[in-house]
């Protein structure tokens, strides 16, 4: 009899075990509901319905991909910006975000379908990015509400790059959301037109305010502050690269290129992203990366040909933004002093370059945690954009040492979590190379080598500014990016090495 009791363990499938507890968890949570639902209390059971619609869309995972999508890209930004009372509507998609998370922890354990190849590097890497950042509460001197309310901001859509990597979704799916994706950055003309000749006038003469940052398109902006002009330039951006490089794969014909190209570009010049005079060339290199290899001389005439063309746009770019009575000239002069002197960005205080050794200065031997693992999630966040800010911040205060994402993760994560964030963009720009080098010539390449693009310009905006980290928008693109990038890893039988 044990023999036969042996022999019925050993068939059994190896996730059996755990859908048993699942089964049990289930049994329990269904015991627990009922019962909420009998104390007649309206809060708890909007909460016991919640749980059960989450359960439910376990077997709905690319509606809810679909809806964070378009909730984030194209919903959540206009209602933010023209109905504020609705600004935590934003929080639905936060939510979901996480939800992926958790949806991507069950597939993983108890999914049937499953992909032939283990992940990349970097989705292993982007889970020691999350656990790290959630033990660094632990050792915080902050307030627990200060890490918990980071949590949100660092984390809330690293559910989609998680359940890219896990669920083996249909290729057919998928390139539905990339078409949602090329298809938005085409739709973005009209937004920003009217942004240009409506809402910036409107927003002329406010204190504190950058009349030109509200060209954000369908991404979040305020009609009182700042906006996400820099995700909008990532988006039109990666578009225009996947355009090109369809078109050099023979998939886009040259007409169609032109009118879709020019849709793209045109949002481009209304705003004032004066970071897309590196971004687009760093694009176009990383999408044709292969000619550099392949003839080199002719990359480099070609691409200071193109940068001559470039310059001469940028220059017109500034002229067109040239507020009355400014000069080219002192437009250049003061971005280069807020950007590399001893400007501090917004007046006072630090600039892009200045918060490094800043913080190198302000660590150190007798606070060893603080110099490898940080001070905290949220510690380094100021006050400008959140009703508290960080306590490192308020040491420092005035001072905006989380100016960027690479500032901010060195306050809050130390060495270890500015090794795992760099390591993980880096180590995805690596898995992208080798996909876009082994790719079938025709849709499939032009589709890596945009994904190529938008992470050699990832990797870049950790230095511009703090949106990595808390701008929902370009968290998504990075985090579709990333995960895009891991279920077609995932998909190849063959990578070549670079």
């Amino acid at each position: 009899m044990l023999l036969r009791l042996d022999n019925r363990f050993a068939g059994l499938r190896h996730d059996a075990l755990a859908g048993s507890l699942i089964v049990a968890a289930f049994v329990v949570a269904a015991l627990f509901i009922g019962f909420v639902i009998a104390t007649g209390r309206p809060i708890p059971i909007m909460l016991a319905v919640g749980a059960i619609v989450g359960v439910a869309l376990l077997n709905a995972l690319p509606l809810v991909i679909w809806i964070v999508l378009v909730g984030v890209l194209l919903v959540s930004g206009p209602v933010t910006m023209f109905v504020p009372a609705l600004e935590k509507a934003g929080w639905l998609f936060s939510l979901l975000g996480f939800y992926l998370t958790g949806a991507a922890i069950l597939y993983a354990a108890v999914g049937r379908e499953r992909f032939a190849r283990p992940p990349p590097a970097f989705v292993i890497i982007a889970v020691l990015f999350f656990v790290t950042g959630l033990l660094s509460i632990a050792h915080s001197d902050g307030p627990l509400m200060e890490g918990i309310r980071a949590i949100k901001r660092y984390y809330q859509y690293f559910g989609l790059l998680f359940v890219l990597a896990a669920v083996p979704f249909a290729a057919a799916t998928v390139r539905r959301w990339w078409g949602f994706l090329v298809l938005l950055a085409c739709l973005q003309f009209p937004m920003a037109l009217y942004q240009r000749v409506v809402l910036v006038p409107a927003r002329e003469g406010m204190p504190n305010v950058e009349a030109i940052d509200i060209i954000v398109g369908t991404l979040e902006g305020s009609l009182k502050g700042g906006g996400s002009n820099g995700a909008l330039a990532l988006l039109l951006i990666t578009a225009l690269a996947y355009l090109l490089a369809a078109y050099r794969d023979g998939v886009l014909p040259m007409r169609r290129l032109l009118l879709l190209g020019t849709l793209v570009t045109l949002p481009l010049m209304l705003g004032e992203v004066k970071l897309i005079i590196v971004l687009i060339p760093l694009a176009f290199a990383a999408a044709n990366f292969d000619l550099i290899r392949a003839n080199l001389f002719r990359f480099v005439s070609s691409t200071l040909s193109a940068l001559a063309l470039l310059a001469a746009l940028g220059w017109g770019y500034l002229l067109i933004n040239t507020q009355p009575g400014e000069s080219v000239g002192r437009i250049v002069e003061a971005t280069i002093a807020y950007n590399f002197g001893d400007v501090g960005y917004f007046g006072f205080g630090l600039n892009r370059t200045s918060v490094y050794p800043y913080w190198l200065e302000h660590q150190r031997l007798s606070d060893p945690v603080g110099i490898v693992f940080g001070h905290g999630l949220g510690s380094s966040f100021d006050a400008l954009g959140e009703p508290d800010a960080g306590h490192m911040d308020q040491a420092h205060r005035g001072m905006h040492i989380g100016l960027t994402a690479v500032s901010a993760v060195l306050w809050d994560q130390g060495l270890v979590g500015l090794l795992l964030l760099v390591g993980m963009h880096g180590a995805a720009a690596m898995s992208a190379l080798r996909l876009m080098r082994s790719a079938r010539p025709g849709p499939d390449r032009a589709f890596c080598r945009a994904l190529f693009a938008l992470t050699s310009m990832l990797i870049l905006m950790l230095l511009y500014d703090s949106a990595p980290i808390s701008l929902p928008s370009q968290q998504l693109l990075a985090a579709l990016c990333l995960g895009l990038i891991a279920w077609r890893w995932r998909r190849s039988n063959r990578i070549e090495n670079p």
